[in-house]
C-alpha cells in the first residue's frame, strides 16, 4: 500500500450531449441544400438564412493545420540558423584576418 500526502488530481472528463439534435435530418438538409445551390435554385429559407449559416467550416478551410504551421515554422528557424552561422563564421574569418595582420605588425 502506497502512502501520500500530497495526492494528485485526476482528469475530468466533458462529455456534453446535444439536445435537439438530430444527425440525419441536418445531413438530408445540407445535401438538399447543396442540390439547390448546383440547380440554381434559391429558396426563402437561405434568404434568411444569417452570415453565419453560410461562413460555418469556411474558417477551418483557411486555417491552416497543425502540421503545416509547425513545418513552416521550423523552416523559417532553420533559416535563420544558417543566416546567422554564415554571419559568424564571416565575423570570425574577419577577425583572424585582422588578428593575423595585427600579430604580423608586433613581430617586425
Amino acid at each position: 500500500m502506497r502512502i501520500s500526502f500530497m495526492r494528485t488530481p485526476r482528469h475530468r472528463k466533458f462529455h456534453h450531449a446535444p439536445i435537439y439534435y438530430d444527425k440525419a435530418k441536418e445531413e438530408r438538409a445540407e445535401r438538399e441544400r447543396k442540390i439547390r445551390e448546383e440547380l440554381g435554385i434559391i429558396s426563402e429559407e437561405d434568404k434568411k438564412r444569417g452570415p453565419g449559416e453560410r461562413i460555418r467550416g469556411k474558417m477551418r478551410q483557411r486555417i491552416k493545420s497543425g502540421f503545416e504551421v509547425n513545418r513552416s515554422e521550423k523552416k523559417k528557424s532553420n533559416i535563420r540558423l544558417i543566416i546567422i552561422l554564415m554571419a559568424l563564421m564571416i565575423l570570425f574569418y574577419y577577425l583572424l584576418n585582422v588578428g593575423y595582420e595585427w600579430y604580423s605588425t608586433l613581430l617586425q
